[in-house]
């Protein structure tokens, strides 16, 4: 960004997001009073049977079993069967939106019983709960074991149709002015020649140094940085696995350390904050059939929502959910093995096989390299898992491994699969997603209770912080279209990586790329409150308010965005 303005200003500045969405679906949950902080934590494809087995591998209770309140219903526009990327866009923004859409409103495709979207809808970018914190003037974080750039961080943070759009996803993250970051992702911040995957040339680290973020890459470094703006980034792609991070990468910070280091920098600011953590690898765990992956990240969830509670029971004034944005795996305790001993099941014959797991499915498979041979599966499940695999067994691993590769899933899915099944009393329904209600935990001022409209979620987060939705969509995304007509706007797109929007006025020119929160208008490099948004499908072309204002060279003051408030 900063070289794009040195060509066009001299100077180094930041860039813009501008969108505008709306749709308000109606209001299940339990209003309560105003919270000064919001933290919620996102156990990834967890479900009740998850927190269970937990439960009982812990020994004693979890940090979330006082706080459970109720559930949340999943399912998206288009699907009874929620993806991550529209379950957590409806968390963050408080509409129902279609399968990989990251914080977009829905296409017009929906299934029985969810309403059409109205054509101005479709494909507009939605205003999330972390943006309208911003705008509110409190801090803000992100913390997740995935790449920061993955469906459920991506969700509060970036507009896009897809969620594998990843470098674009980093490029909002990055000029959205997020005060704390933490999580996997490296890769995306530079370009191919500067270490990173990125395709436009954008160095994003070397914009984040120019806006004074402190970014660090390693347990130590990140326990040293007690204030001001954060980056971390402790992995090129993902976080390791709990159960395997010791071993592989013990220089990666736990998801409990992140989560209190995040609250220790965000609760420094005098009006408040929102802080979105999760714990990305449930998913995969349950994803894989894999009870050891399950296990160690589960806990390290509990682990990180107990540094919550910590702080918001001193607080006293914020509000904390933990849930999870859908189920996967079909994940039970029993399974057709302890169909004749179910009625006699003992905790310790239950566990045993579980305490011998020392690392993750993906690290055993990793571990065989390319001896794919049945002495050496059964050599590394032994090792790794404590189980002596029959020859059988181990060969059966190698057969699903093969139909696996075939079918484009992943090989090492045959490992939990085939062990689950035959050496352990837990079971799996399938390596997807599952689409039931899901356990819902709160605690603090403006707590929900019940069972609740997933969308019903972002509502609550805004409610408690006092902020109005509709407002803020209004504030953030304004067609540019509509402001100036739609003969004055056009997308220069001759560099495809980096498009740009341009609005004629008066007879000048105002410049807004696409991704960042900057306007070049009249010889100057103003920086705005949101990030730029073109929705490709409709061309459209979504700004914030601000430039508006700055192109129109208007004094009206923006409007509040808190509830109940004109100005």
């Amino acid at each position: 960004m900063a070289q794009w303005l040195n060509r066009k200003t001299g100077t180094t500045c930041l860039f813009a997001v501008v969108l505008w969405a709306v749709l308000m679906l109606c209001s299940t949950a339990v209003a309560g009073e105003r919270a000064k902080n919001v933290i919620v934590l996102i156990a990834d494809g967890c479900s009740n049977e998850q927190y269970t087995f937990a439960r009982w591998f812990k020994g004693e209770p979890l940090a979330l079993d006082p706080i459970r309140v109720g559930a949340v219903k999943t399912h998206i526009a288009d699907s009874v069967v929620a993806d991550s990327a529209p379950a957590a866009s409806a968390y963050a923004t408080g509409v129902r939106t279609s399968d990989k859409f990251i914080s977009v409103g829905p296409h017009a495709d929906t299934m029985a019983g969810v309403p059409k979207p109205d054509a101005e809808l479709q494909y507009r970018p939605l205003a999330t709960v972390l943006e309208g914190a911003k705008v509110m003037g409190k801090a803000t974080g992100i913390v997740a074991t995935s790449r920061v750039t993955h469906a459920t961080p991506a969700a509060y943070m970036a507009h896009v149709p897809g969620r594998d759009m990843e470098d674009d996803i980093m490029e909002q993250a990055v000029y959205q002015k997020i005060d704390v970051v933490f999580g996997g992702g490296k890769r995306h911040l530079a370009p191919k020649d500067a270490g990173g995957i990125r395709a436009d040339g954008e160095n994003l680290a070397m914009e984040l140094r120019s806006r004074g973020y402190q970014i660090v890459e390693s347990r130590d470094e990140m326990l040293k940085v007690n204030e001001g703006k954060a980056f971390g980034m402790f992995a090129s792609s993902h976080m390791d696995a709990e159960i395997d991070r010791p071993r592989l990468h013990p220089g990666q910070p736990t998801l409990e350390e992140m989560t209190r280091k995040a609250i220790e920098i965000l609760s420094k600011s005098p009006r408040g904050f929102f802080l979105m953590v999760e714990g990305s690898q449930i998913d995969w765990a349950c994803h894989a059939n894999d009870p050891a992956h399950l296990l160690g990240d589960l806990l390290a969830f509990d682990r990180a929502v107990a540094a919550a509670l910590e702080f918001a029971k001193k607080d006293g004034r914020t509000l904390v959910m933990a849930l999870s944005d859908h189920n996967t795996g079909g994940f039970s305790i029993g399974n057709y093995g302890s169909d004749k001993v179910y009625s006699q099941m003992k905790p310790d014959a239950f566990l045993a096989p579980f305490r011998r797991m020392k690392a993750s499915a993906f690290a055993l498979w990793k571990k065989m390299g390319d001896e794919r041979t049945v002495p050496k599966v059964k050599s590394v499940v032994l090792e790794g898992w404590g189980i002596d695999l029959s020859d059988e067994d181990a060969q059966l691993i190698l057969n699903l491994a093969a139909q696996n590769r075939k079918a484009k899933q992943e090989e090492f899915y045959a490992v939990g699969r085939v062990i689950s099944q035959k050496y352990t009393y837990v079971g799996w329904t399938t390596h997807g997603h599952s689409g039931g209600d899901v356990p819902l935990h709160a605690f603090g001022p403006g707590r929900p209770m019940g069972v609740i409209d997933g969308p019903e979620i972002g509502r609550i987060c805004a409610r408690a912080m006092g902020l109005d939705l509709e407002k803020l969509n209004q504030r953030l995304f304004v067609e540019a279209g509509k402001a100036f007509g739609d003969g004055n706007v056009r997308v220069d797109k001759r560099d495809p990586q980096n498009p740009v929007v341009l609005i004629q006025h008066k007879g000048k020119t105002a410049e807004l790329p696409v991704n960042k929160n900057w306007l070049l208008f009249d010889g100057k490099a103003r920086p705005l409150e949101g990030v730029v948004v073109y929705a490709a499908e409709t061309q459209k072309a979504y700004i914030p308010m601000q430039a508006v204002h700055f192109i129109r060279m208007s004094k009206e003051p923006l409007p509040s965005v808190v509830a109940g408030q004109k100005k």
